[in-house]
């Protein structure tokens, strides 16, 4: 993702009594000419224009680098595809999962995937939203906190990172790199990632709507999360097909 970034040029000459600092050639001059945040902001002539001032999507003069420079709490991208305005941009990349045929003695995941980039803001959230998985009027058990798959009882639970034993998931990517991407999984303010936050865990699930099960602390490139599906049966779950629609909902922090 491409932000805007501070580029400074400055243009100046000698100063005496008469005269202002003046540079010219067969096809421009500038005046006093300092493009930055404390220069002029408006330069023109017949055959060019500055104008770093004015979100015309690099149309005029005045981009010409692609960057990151961040810190622990700001971070900035500089490019042709720069805009002043806030972006947030949210694609669920799988429609459906399908867990299989449940049994008590084996369990059984999912898999599905979400991109999420955004732009001159504070970061985002993404939230799961939703009833567990049901058939009739009966649900799958929701894991109220971070906890393994146990088959045989009845479960239904999500993570966002990679689960070694169970050989399935994976933890955030960053697209192209971690130089431009921060999403994390989970609620980047709440625990210790991996340890108390939550759907960090790895082989650990849980479901609780409304929670954040993944966000990023400030303006972010792509950042790819796969998140794993766990669900279990036991043998008083009531057989029958079941079927649920959860939604994931981002949120920009402006």
């Amino acid at each position: 993702m491409a932000a805007a970034g501070a580029a400074v040029l400055i243009m100046g000459g000698t100063a005496d009594a008469t005269s202002d600092p003046t540079m010219t050639s067969s096809t421009y001059s500038v005046t006093e000419g300092e493009v930055g945040g404390t220069g002029n902001f408006d330069e023109n002539s017949s055959n060019y224009s500055l104008k770093p001032g004015v979100d015309d999507g690099g149309a005029t003069l005045g981009e010409s680098a692609v960057g990151n420079s961040s810190s622990g709490s700001y971070s900035s991208n500089a490019g042709f595809n720069t805009t002043a305005q806030p972006g947030l941009t949210f694609v669920v990349n799988t429609a459906s999962v399908n867990l299989g045929t449940l049994s008590t003695s084996t369990a059984h995941f999912g898999t599905a995937t979400f991109d999420v980039a955004d732009y001159t803001t504070y970061g985002y959230a993404v939230t799961i939203v939703g009833p567990t998985p049901a058939m009739g009027g009966h649900h799958l058990t929701a894991l109220a906190t971070d906890t393994a798959s146990s088959a045989g009882t009845e479960q239904f639970g999500v993570n966002t990172v990679n689960n070694v034993s169970a050989g399935v998931g994976a933890d955030p990517q960053q697209i192209p790199s971690s130089v431009f991407g921060f999403g994390v999984a989970g609620d980047g303010t709440t625990g210790t990632y991996g340890t108390t936050r939550p759907y960090t865990i790895s082989d650990k699930w849980r479901y609780v709507s409304g929670e954040t099960v993944a966000s990023a602390p400030k303006n972010s490139g792509d950042t790819r999360y796969t998140m794993t599906f766990v669900a279990n049966m036991s043998n008083l779950t009531p057989g029958g097909t079941y079927a649920g629609n959860i939604s994931l909902v981002a949120t920009g922090t402006y």
